[in-house]
């Protein structure tokens, strides 16, 4: 009896002495890194509004969702400056503000920590650039007016419904540039992800996040928008465009995406589809041969004064299509043009051949390596380039009286 009385006795002092502190851990939490938090948990997890500092010195106070910065807050800086508005995925994104130690004050958008599309500078209450900015720069310029009109249109204010949406995905489209299977470099793909509101109130102020598994970079990705309302049972279509430029590798990408709600009505889609793409060469125009049809005596030469017609042909030795190919024969001194000179031969795929003819004669007075070169363009610039010829005016040795 004394016995069962002195472990009643221990388990109540233990009751007594761990209480608190389980108490204190739903308000108070600090990470092995030095990190502290002080705010609301949901099943062991930041959730809902709370106060989070850095050792470093940052502070953020506002919302959290699933464990990261969601919704409205705002983060201090150790230096002093200081970012008001909204977070997303634990990074600034959406509307927001930003104040600067030299007394600045930016207001517009955000992604990725960056000024990122329209927004404002504000110096001594006088607003001192207002335009596009790309990464953290500016890179447009444009009418206040016009600015705040697109902010205001874009940023609306959400009026919270007493009934809650359920957003869910009916259905998700691929659709790859030729109705091919696999990306290519320099092609583009449409993936259209159509949205469904299930709940019974309004699903507002979406947006889509897409996550790439298995990703080593090369695509970009653009054309979400924010949907401002899908009412109960309404659906919703968005459209991203996604281009595989040349640092693009060969690889499976799983693509997975995040859609955040307003009022933090989200849901994540794991694996929502499977791209796969492959990485090819850049187009490589190549003059291949030049045949010549000399219209005199047939010997195969070109003699001075003699019209001569030439075949040639220009083939693409890379993998990359060659798109909006054109062509001119260009002509130095004492050689004449005498048929066309400018040719448009379109799209050349790998390995392809494309014949073009042209005819012309050249003066005694030609220098021996003829100057003659054809001058190749495709749609990308920075493939254009002169070939020379290779042709040469054959001279007999008699002496002339």
């Amino acid at each position: 009896m004394i016995k069962n009385i002195i472990i009643i006795s221990i388990i109540c002092c233990l009751i007594i002495e761990i209480t608190p502190a389980q108490q204190l851990s739903k308000k108070m939490g600090t990470h092995v890194n030095g990190e502290r938090y002080r705010g609301s948990y949901k099943n062991g997890i930041k959730d809902g509004f709370g106060e989070w500092t850095h050792p470093d010195g940052d502070i953020y106070r506002g919302k959290f969702k699933a464990g990261v910065k969601r919704g409205s807050g705002i983060y201090t800086f150790k230096n002093g400056e200081q970012y008001t508005g909204s977070f997303k995925r634990d990074k600034q994104h959406g509307m927001g503000s930003y104040n600067y130690n030299n007394g600045e004050v930016f207001k517009g958008e955000f992604k990725n920590n960056k000024r990122d599309g329209k927004g404002y500078v504000v110096f001594r209450d006088d607003t001192t650039k207002s335009g596009t900015w790309l990464g953290d720069k500016f890179v447009k310029k444009d009418r206040l007016k016009n600015v705040t009109r697109y902010l205001q249109a874009t940023y609306p204010s959400y009026k919270k419904t007493k009934t809650s949406p359920q957003l869910e995905i009916s259905s998700i489209e691929l659709n790859i540039q030729g109705n091919e299977k696999i990306l290519e470099t320099n092609e583009s793909a449409e993936l259209v992800i159509e949205l469904e509101n299930n709940g019974e109130g309004n699903a507002q102020g979406i947006e889509v996040f897409l996550d790439l598994n298995n990703y080593s970079g090369g695509l970009d990705i653009e054309g979400f928008k924010i949907i401002h309302k899908i009412i109960p049972g309404g659906t919703k279509k968005i459209i991203a465009t996604i281009f595989a430029t040349k640092m693009m590798v060969t690889e499976s990408i799983s693509i997975s995406a995040y859609i955040t709600e307003s009022f933090g009505h989200d849901i994540y889609a794991p694996s929502l589809v499977l791209l796969n793409t492959k990485s090819l060469t850049i187009p490589e125009l190549v003059l291949t041969d030049i045949n010549i049809n000399d219209q005199n005596n047939k010997n195969g030469l070109i003699e001075p004064a003699e019209v001569i017609q030439a075949t040639m042909y220009i083939r693409n030795n890379g993998q990359q299509m060659a798109k909006n190919v054109s062509l001119a024969v260009l002509y130095g001194d004492f050689v004449f043009n005498t048929g066309k000179s400018s040719f448009e031969l379109g799209d050349i795929k790998q390995n392809q051949k494309k014949k073009v003819e042209f005819s012309f004669f050249a003066m005694s007075e030609a220098e021996k390596e003829l100057p003659i070169s054809f001058e190749l363009k495709e749609s990308r610039s920075k493939l254009d380039q002169i070939i020379p010829s290779g042709l040469d005016l054959y001279r007999n040795n008699k002496i002339q009286n």
